[in-house]
């Protein structure tokens, strides 16, 4: 109902926008563009042209397309693009009676189609390369590519995508109206117009749900940056041009500076220790990472590809300076923002300058991260994160293949309660029988993981310590202050609740390893069931970071922190967290095994949006283009 609510507030904005004077805002200028050298496009080009000649198995419809629209970028032998469009054609559904017509195998070798998605990352190729380079296609390529944009429209149209799965949505939306007016179908266009009108007033209401992804958000601000570029519709344009405005407010007050990265919590990322991710294509023309990024390669055809980066410059659109600079210039700052309909659904991050703690109320998949902590002055230190681990796969290193064949190194998605409060973050986790969540089934065993970057030193209680081997790990003392310290900053852990996966419960063990020597990280692990669980595990841990901590002030700090009244129980299966932080109780309410969440309290004021310092700073930018639709 809510999205059908948000669906219609924004029916008919597109013809009030512009009574509304809301300009087509100019592309800001690129610090850092990408570059290339032709020639050298040329020969990566020419490297990957026999397996679209001759495809194997593991030829995926990105590369093939991305051949095509880069080929047409440099203008490199272009009768090679009519043959990688008759390559997409045959791994397109041709089938009018399927229900996955239109849409396209993800893999040459794959026997239909199994990721939905591929159409719309397919199309978003098509679309640009239509759009930018059609005059210069031969005229066969062209027709080609029309033919496959019309039946994608198709495909995409039978696949339906819900508001709160922002990339696809976004990419959808972008696709409906670059390809609909490729092909002059205008009143399919109008479908994606009206995508973007529902998507703008559903996230005006809950924020943007997949949250802060430094995978996905690329793909947003690249779908975006499509349509306020090379959308029909100057009022489209528009449109797209808030929600980029909106989407680089949210990335600037999130942004660790130290780390060239986003700082807090995340929805959906495929880095455990970095949180690199697509999102890079933005950030580096935007003259915020120190150096060039390897992009990823999901679909790319093997080989280099530094010199092919025409789709990268059709859909760049970097920040409004003087709005990101105001944002990061607030240090220390706390930031506080929605990614959903329920109260849980908030994520907070305490950015200092040479630490930061970041958290969310709730868990979404297993490709989040819940609780993110970063320490040190560059992108050398890895995160810390914590989560529950099913695999005994800390740093994501054990990648597995999906059924539509993505590698992925996916954590469980625990019961999750938090509370934040600047640099204190209170947060129980639950997994395991007898506990309601997503992907329980099967576990190989049950610990919660916590990582910590090998620069840093390494306290419990008032010793320096250095972590054990997997053979011979480091025991850690129920109680025990684990500090994690570099230079001036800390990052304090206290374990409350550490359970036994077992029926009748118990005390769980802890222990502190480094894996491999040369590791980026050492992992605290609690090591609630080294075999498959047979009861539930529970986690419960109190963080603290400080900075300008000198020697004697480190000793005082330990000390205060230890000292610090906490109380952790549990009676008839709710558990009951109560701990005196610096600015007042922090309290969490849970039954895990019904999943509620009974009381959380001491946190953050919730934004109406997105907020900063206690000040509301996403509102009022989406604002602009819904203010003067009516219901």
């Amino acid at each position: 109902m809510r999205m059908l609510i948000a669906a219609t507030l924004l029916a008919g904005t597109a013809t009030t926008l512009a009574a509304a004077g809301l300009p087509t805002q100019e592309k800001p200028a690129a610090t850092n563009p990408w570059g290339a050298d032709p020639a050298a496009g040329g020969r990566e080009l020419d490297a990957m042209w026999p397996r679209i000649a001759q495809p194997d198995e593991q030829v995926g419809i990105r590369g093939v397309f991305r051949f095509a629209l880069e080929s047409a970028g440099l203008n490199w032998r272009p009768e090679r693009i009519a043959p990688a469009l008759d390559l997409a054609r045959r791994m397109q559904d041709l089938d009018p009676a399927s229900k996955t017509y239109g849409n396209f195998r993800w893999r040459y070798g794959q026997s239909g189609v199994f990721d939905m998605n591929g159409v719309e990352f397919g199309m978003f190729q098509a679309g640009l390369l239509h759009r930018l380079f059609r005059d210069r296609l031969p005229a066969d390529a062209r027709a080609k590519l029309e033919a496959l944009i019309d039946t994608g429209i198709a495909g995409m149209q039978r696949h339906a995508v819900k508001l709160d799965y922002t990339n696809i949505y976004l990419t959808q939306a972008a696709n409906l109206i670059l390809c609909s007016e490729a092909v002059n179908r205008p009143e399919i266009a109008a479908q994606g117009y009206a995508r973007l009108d529902a998507w703008l007033a559903f996230t005006a209401e809950h924020g943007v749900t997949e949250f802060d992804s430094p995978t996905y958000y690329g793909i947003d601000i690249e779908a975006l940056a499509a349509i306020a570029r090379h959308a029909a519709r100057a009022e489209g344009r528009a449109q797209a041009g808030v929600a980029l405005r909106y989407f680089w407010a949210d990335v600037a007050a999130n942004w660790w500076a130290p780390g060239d990265r986003l700082g807090g919590a995340n929805a959906r990322s495929y880095d455990y220790l970095w949180g690199r991710g697509y999102l890079e294509a933005q950030t580096w023309p935007a003259g915020w990472l120190r150096a060039r990024p390897e992009l990823e390669g999901a679909g790319w055809i093997n080989g280099p590809r530094a010199n092919l980066v025409s789709m990268l410059d059709a859909a760049e659109w970097g920040p409004d300076r003087a709005q990101a600079d105001a944002l990061r210039r607030q240090v220390p700052r706390i930031v506080v923002q929605k990614w959903g309909a329920e109260p849980e659904r908030v994520a907070i991050q305490y950015i200092g300058r040479s630490f930061s703690l970041g958290s969310a109320g709730a868990g979404r998949g297993g490709d989040d991260r819940m609780l993110v902590g970063n320490i040190g002055d560059t992108p050398d230190f890895a995160q810390m994160i914590l989560f529950m681990d099913g695999r005994g796969d800390p740093f994501g290193r054990n990648k597995q293949a999906e059924r539509q064949g993505a590698m992925k190194a996916l954590h469980l998605v625990p019961f999750l309660a938090t509370v934040q409060r600047g640099p204190e973050i209170l947060q129980l986790l639950a997994a395991g029988p007898g506990v309601r969540m997503n992907n329980g089934d099967g576990l190989e065993r049950l610990l919660t993981q916590f990582t910590i970057p090998s620069q840093a030193e390494i306290w419990v209680d008032d010793k320096r310590v250095q972590a054990g081997t997997p053979k011979v790990p480091m025991r850690i003392p129920a109680g025990a202050l684990i500090s994690v310290r570099w230079k001036d900053a800390v990052i304090g852990v206290r374990i409350l609740l550490a359970t036994a996966a077992t029926p009748a419960g118990g005390d769980a063990a802890i222990e502190l390893v480094r894996e491999r020597p040369g590791d980026p990280a050492s992992r605290l692990t609690i090591v609630h069931a080294a075999r498959a669980p047979t009861g539930p595990g529970l986690a419960a841990l109190w963080l603290r970071g400080a900075e300008g901590i000198d020697t004697q002030a480190f000793a005082r700090w330990r000390k205060a922190f230890a000292g610090a009244d906490a109380r952790a129980e549990q009676q008839d299966g709710i558990v009951r967290l109560d701990v005196a932080g610096t600015q007042g109780r922090m309290r969490i309410e849970a039954a895990p095994a019904l999943g509620k969440r009974i009381l959380a309290e001491g946190g953050e004021p919730a934004p109406k949006l997105l907020s900063v310092n206690g000040r509301e700073i996403g509102y009022p930018i989406l604002a602009r283009a819904t203010q003067s639709a009516g219901p």
